[in-house]
């Protein structure tokens, strides 16, 4: 079941200009992974280019801009990863919430099932952990639901970016 709104771009799009709402929130079932996923209309930083599974945060004070380099954003503002390419200072589709297979970890090998993800203060675009039962000292980007794919440094995580309660 996908959203009952009609969107003017797929959520892999990649525009120079806002083609949507900034900030816009989406919620649409994902038959892959058999879950509701939620999504945040967003434009990227003039920096980088945004790839599946970049960690994210806010660059702005509002929640319309984000960067995967941590020297501009901060890591107590996750936003959520990158679902596909989004070019520097481009607008598109970003995941704030739900499953997402491979979000991109420091490379450090040790994140485990049930730990909290937070964006990693030092490596631009990643998480690392805190482990499970810990106090973090960011806000949480989600929850690991497997160990840590240490030959792609990536890991499984419900991710949980959502602020304010826009989604209930």
């Amino acid at each position: 079941m996908s959203s009952k709104h009609l969107w003017a771009t797929a959520l892999d799009d990649n525009s120079s200009s806002a083609k949507e709402q900034l900030g816009a929130v989406r919620r649409e079932w994902s038959t892959t992974d058999a879950a509701f996923k939620t999504y945040k209309y967003v434009q990227n930083s003039t920096v980088t280019t945004i790839a599946n599974g970049t960690a994210l945060s806010f660059r702005d004070t509002i929640g319309q801009q984000v960067t995967g380099d941590i020297s501009t954003g901060k890591p107590g503002l996750p936003a959520g990863v990158g679902i596909g390419a989004v070019t520097a200072s481009y607008f598109g589709w970003i995941q704030c919430g739900g499953y997402h297979s491979a979000v991109a970890t420091n490379g450090d090998d040790d994140i485990s099932k049930g730990d909290i993800i937070v964006l990693d203060a030092s490596t631009d675009g990643t998480v690392n952990s805190v482990a499970a039962a810990s106090a973090a000292t960011y806000k949480p980007v989600g929850v690991a639901v497997t160990d840590d794919v240490n030959a792609d440094d990536t890991v499984a995580t419900l991710l949980d970016c959502t602020y304010g309660g826009i989604i209930q």
